[in-house]
């Protein structure tokens, strides 16, 4: 402990309050103690001339409980303070303006902490500034508290120097997040805040009769640029159960040239009702420049195919097929019924072989009175491969895609997330999946494929022109070449028209035209039109007229690796969710910092030098950056009216809406397990304490039973 006298206690004066109570807390922690604000004195004029410092075990608790009321099921703190009488006071000296101590008292009533168990005061656990900026980048990249804690211990040496616990941590998360007036309101500054960056960024929302968010749509220019190139085929889906609102989650999304899924736009909607959905497409045109996308697969929704007839009546709109299929385990009950569904769905079929086997199928299961069977029939030009064939879907026939996109999610997003957290942590999902091109990029780009078939000049040339996911996809069709043959042969006046056939398919012909003046073919199938990639039978012709390079009309832009060359270094990087350069700044500034702490205290006129150059720096610092009003605001404020948060959505197969998630709900009232009777259970049940009766054990799933032994008691489970 340190000896300090009266006498040398008096001669210490301090520029200003906050100063001498620094010096008070200092002195605290390294003798064991915290320190407390204690009783301040004024003037005439409210200026205060004197300040006291108390130990923070000085006076006495209230006792504020009341003994009638029930006993709560967390009981009360220790009782900690003592009436300790040790304090600092100072007084302003009115001439110099500097504070000198009065009245020092360090005589204690109590014992000393040591100086672990004295870091772990309240008084004595702070987080700095630089804390403060870790924590929140922590946050952002989706690291949850309990790994957020042991970054700082590994990095300070140990849980003992870190200089907070674990629940000042939690303390921080729930005060940056109460930033904003409204979580509702949090969000969409957040969003609006990313314009500064992004000047493509589209933000729209709408709010109900009571101001709460009801509907929120955006959509970053990165998203933007990759529709213009990639927009024909669009994935439209929601996901439940994402945020702690379970508002539906809407992802528009769609296939790059990689075949990769890749985001165009979100939104988070309170209902799933059809006025919603045709707004969401609106704003997506809006977004879009009015452009609409060629084909559209949902899940089936009515909803969804309602909203899209009214805002997309051009798009070509076709169904899950998984989803078909599911729905036709829980209509039909028939597990061999499946693979003919399936055969009549997805087999590469045309349309009189597809109403022959529609017919034998429904023949053999008895489903002519089926009313499910019926309606899928009249929906069959959206489902059926043999009617959808010659519209392009990109080879997507599922919304799987959608799913596997909402199960990457996971990693990121909770069911227990507030709306700004939620977003922030999408983006960080989508700057993933980006990512994750950039690599198929330089894949596709890096090295040569190494050639398998004895095609090698039409091998060699598609590795050339194709990303080498799509190159994948060309070479097994080169493969399949061998099992073409060539039947008939018609020359017409501008083209010519070859019939090939499969091996031991005669009955199937394809017909394949191909006119010299622009090299340009075309195959029966459709599956150019319908996937972007050439069957085997234009192949097969290829190959007869000796032809060594794939045509341009064979190549589509979307499956190319240059795909994105019309917007390449348009778009921006998507880094910004993060503001990358303030947070690698920031941590660079604090690296170089901790480096010349750790030489510069050796010595002491080094100390000493950088002590006050540090100090000036500071000043000046403060002095140009922080004024009045806090911070300057480099890219300017942004104003948000006020939205409150959303209540509660009601999902598809969902319980009420209600802002409490059990609020509304018909919950069957408990009965007490001896007597039956509702209000009580078991173990408070007045009718077996009145007899002093206890309940079989068969009446219950488990009971307790206590045991006396010679030297413990104990309880075990009857169960």
């Amino acid at each position: 402990m340190f000896n300090l006298h009266n006498e040398d206690v008096s001669k210490l004066r301090f520029g200003n309050l906050e100063v001498a109570y620094k010096f008070y807390c200092w002195f605290a922690k390294m003798n064991g103690f915290a320190v407390r604000k204690g009783q301040d004195v004024r003037n005439k004029d409210g200026v205060l001339v004197q300040k006291t410092f108390v130990c923070n075990l000085e006076g006495y608790r209230k006792d504020r409980r009341d003994l009638t009321e029930v006993t709560r099921k967390r009981g009360p703190k220790h009782e900690t303070r003592c009436g300790c009488s040790a304090r600092l006071r100072v007084h302003i000296d009115i001439i110099s303006g500097l504070w000198y101590i009065t009245i020092f008292i360090f005589e204690h009533n109590h014992y000393m902490l040591t100086e672990k168990h004295c870091g772990l005061l309240a008084a004595h656990r702070k987080l700095t500034k630089s804390d403060q900026i870790q924590i929140k980048n922590y946050g952002q990249a989706g690291i949850k508290v309990a790994q957020m804690i042991g970054a700082f211990a590994n990095a300070a040496g140990g849980y003992d120097k870190v200089g907070f616990l674990k629940k000042d941590l939690h303390n921080q998360i729930q005060r940056q997040r109460k930033e904003t007036s409204s979580d509702a309101k949090g969000v969409v500054k957040y969003l609006l805040g990313l314009r500064t960056k992004d000047p493509l960024m589209f933000v729209a929302h709408t709010v109900d009769a009571c101001g709460r968010l009801q509907s929120l749509f955006w959509c970053d220019g990165e998203s933007q640029k990759n529709y213009e190139v990639f927009g024909d085929v669009l994935a439209f889906d929601a996901t439940y159960n994402k945020n702690k609102y379970r508002c539906p989650f809407v992802v528009f999304s769609g296939v790059n040239h990689h075949n990769q899924t890749i985001i165009f736009a979100t939104a988070v909607v309170s209902n799933e009702v059809e006025g919603t959905y045709v707004w969401l497409l609106e704003q997506f045109l809006l977004a879009m420049k009015g452009k609409a996308p060629v084909s559209v697969i949902t899940d089936g929704d009515v909803a969804m195919r309602n909203a899209i007839r009214r805002v997309c009546p051009n798009s070509y709109h076709r169904l899950c097929a998984w989803h078909l299929l599911r729905n036709a385990m829980s209509n039909i009950g028939n597990l061999e019924f499946i693979p003919y569904l399936k055969k009549c769905m997805l087999g590469d079929n045309d349309v009189w072989k597809f109403e022959k086997l529609w017919n034998e199928m429904i023949d053999k299961f008895g489903l002519q009175d089926n009313s499910w069977i019926k309606e899928l029939y009249q929906k069959k030009k959206m489902w059926s491969t043999a009617h959808i064939r010659g519209h392009f879907f990109a080879g997507i026939r599922t919304t799987s895609r959608c799913e596997a996109f909402h199960s990457h999610m996971g990693q990121f997003v909770h069911s227990k997330m507030n709306m700004t957290d939620f977003v922030k942590q999408f983006n960080r999902c989508v700057c993933y999946f980006r990512f994750r091109e950039v690599e198929a990029d330089f894949h596709s780009q890096y090295g040569n494929a190494v050639l398998q078939t004895p095609l090698r000049s039409l091998e060699r040339s598609a590795s050339k022109q194709f990303t080498h996911e799509i190159f994948c996809l060309v070479r097994s069709v080169l493969k399949k070449v061998s099992l073409i043959s060539l039947c008939d042969t018609q020359e017409m006046a501008s083209f010519s028209i070859y019939s090939v056939t499969k091996y031991q398919d005669e009955g199937h012909v394809c017909r394949v035209s191909h006119s010299p003046s622009n090299n340009e073919f075309k195959c029966s199938c459709l599956r150019m039109e319908s996937i972007g990639i050439p069957c085997e039978h234009i192949v097969a012709i290829m190959v007869y007229l000796d032809t060594v390079e794939f045509p341009t009309n064979l190549v589509l832009n979307r499956w190319s690796k240059f795909a994105k060359d019309s917007i390449r270094g348009n778009v921006n990087d998507g880094s910004h969710y993060w503001d990358s350069h303030l947070v690698a700044r920031h941590a660079n500034l604090v690296h170089l910092s901790k480096e010349v702490s750790d030489l510069a205290y050796k010595d002491v006129d080094d100390y000493k030098n950088y002590l006050d150059y540090l100090t000036n720096e500071i000043t000046r610092l403060k002095s140009k950056y922080v004024g009045d009003n806090g911070p300057v605001n480099l890219n300017g404020p942004v104003e948000v009216d006020n939205i409150l948060n959303p209540s509660c959505a009601r999902s598809k197969g969902g319980g009420p809406s209600s802002n409490n998630t059990t609020a509304g709900r018909s919950r069957r009232p408990g009965t007490c397990g001896g007597c039956s009777q509702v209000g009580h259970n078991i173990r408070s049940c007045p009718n077996l304490a009145e007899d002093g009766e206890f309940p079989a054990a068969s009446s219950v799933q488990s009971m307790s039973v206590r045991l006396s032994g010679n030297n413990y008691e104990g309880y075990v489970n009857t169960r």
